[in-house]
């Protein structure tokens, strides 16, 4: 159930609603097998030169809709 604007977010079992919505993507995209064929050819496009890391990285997550914290992990 949506929270109302401006309210901080409940935590449930130690995770935000987002931490959990956050977890439940990166599982379903762990375990999607397009996703980690996609991922691996990007890797091995990367280590032979063939394309730059950081646009590899940018057009990967564009397409796959991800988004990253400044200074994660």
């Amino acid at each position: 159930m949506p929270m109302p604007p401006g309210r901080r977010q409940q935590r449930i079992g130690g995770l935000s609603d987002a931490s959990g919505r956050a977890e439940i993507a990166a599982e379903f995209l762990r375990r999607n097998p397009t996703y980690r064929a996609e991922h691996a050819q990007m890797q091995k496009r990367i280590a032979s030169g063939a394309v730059a890391k950081d646009a590899a990285e940018a057009a990967f997550a564009r397409r796959w809709g991800l988004s990253f914290r400044h200074g994660a992990g």
